[in-house]
């Protein structure tokens, strides 16, 4: 109960958000919104405020605005065809189409500066372990050693100093540790080893040979600093959600790494007990990636939408009906396929069969 409880105030939230984009630059242009719907299928409840009428459906995957003109242009009356979505030209019509994914994007920033000025936990370069055999240990590293310096650049956190050591197996590396009251100064070589990067996939990787403490520091940052921070943390989740996808499709990592709603639900249950900021990070990886796949030239997601507006704006006409009625039964086909994988994967993850 808890997961799904989770996974409802995850998916709501993004959901609302991506449509209010829609809703709020279609009404900025004028247009009428018929309904404003937050889940698809059967209505649980409705209500009509004004001309629109919002909804909450059974099926809580998704959410749609339909705008007056939207589907069928040739049905508005004469007296609303200046309220109308077709009648608008095809830049506004884009930003209508754009406006849900962007309002992700947006999303996931404001959460993630959030997290950079409330203190976002990071682990301290404190060593717990030494492994026997290893680099650190022929170095002269222990356990409780504070790692202060790599080359002569400070540490901040241990990311700092994976960062500093996987890109050098086989270099000599020059640390400044601190041993109860003492400062050393350490020559350490890392060792090539073959290792997962963020994608999953094999590499080889330097490595010493240590594994944290686990000292955890709330690092805050200023104002302007966090909105820097909270906005390149947009920028590299984007461009790694991107980069996976495309790898997925290559075949370069295993389409079995897609995950469904049922991960969605562990992972926010997860997420909601290990506290809120872990929660807004959570809901910042996911809204950007309801963004990213948002905007695939996909017909029945909003890229679709955008490639038809695209085609018009070259052709300098819409393209035909059945043009786009094949396409969208196309594309309807290949997101129910890629819905049912990921929901099969999240079934063999839950039955431990992978």
């Amino acid at each position: 109960m808890e997961a799904v409880l989770s996974f409802i105030l995850v998916i709501g939230v993004l959901i609302v958000v991506h449509e209010a984009g829609h809703f709020l630059v279609a009404r900025k242009f004028g247009v009428k919104i018929e309904k404003f719907s937050i889940g698809f299928g059967p209505k649980i409840f409705s209500r009509t405020v004004g001309e629109t009428e919002y909804r909450v459906a059974w099926i809580p995957l998704g959410g749609y605005v339909k705008m007056l003109g939207e589907n069928d242009p040739e049905k508005v009356k004469p007296e609303e065809q200046d309220r109308s979505f077709s009648a608008l030209p095809v830049s506004r019509r884009m930003a209508i189409a754009a406006a849900g994914p962007v309002a992700n994007f947006i999303l996931a920033f404001f959460l993630f500066t959030a997290v950079f000025w409330i203190g976002i936990p990071v682990l301290e370069p404190v060593v717990g372990q030494v492994l026997p055999h290893s680099p650190a240990q022929t170095a002269g590293l222990q356990p409780g050693d504070r790692i202060l310096t790599v080359d002569g650049q400070p540490l901040s956190t241990w990311n700092d100093l994976r960062r500093k050591i996987e890109g050098r197996a086989g270099q000599p590396l020059h640390m400044i540790v601190r041993r109860g009251d003492v400062a050393l100064s350490l020559a350490i070589v890392p060792q090539s080893q073959i290792g997962p990067n963020i994608y999953g996939e094999k590499v080889p990787q330097g490595k010493i040979g240590v594994a944290p403490r686990g000292d955890v520091l709330q690092m805050r940052y200023g104002l302007f600093d966090g909105l820097g921070k909270g906005f390149m943390k947009t920028v590299n989740v984007t461009r790694i959600t991107i980069v996976s996808l495309y790898k997925i499709l290559t075949g370069a990592i295993s389409s079995k790494n897609l995950g469904g709603p049922i991960l969605i639900a562990q992972m926010s249950a997860k997420a909601a007990k290990s506290g809120v900021i872990n929660l807004m990070i959570f809901m910042g990886f996911i809204s950007v990636t309801l963004g990213v796949m948002n905007l695939l030239p996909v017909p029945v997601l909003d890229g679709g939408h955008m490639l038809f507006l695209t085609a018009e704006g070259i052709l300098r006409r819409p393209l035909s009906i059945r043009v786009r009625e094949l396409s969208m039964q196309v594309g309807f086909v290949i997101l129910l396929t890629i819905m049912v994988f990921a929901f099969y994967n999240d079934l063999m993850r839950l039955f431990g069969t992978r």
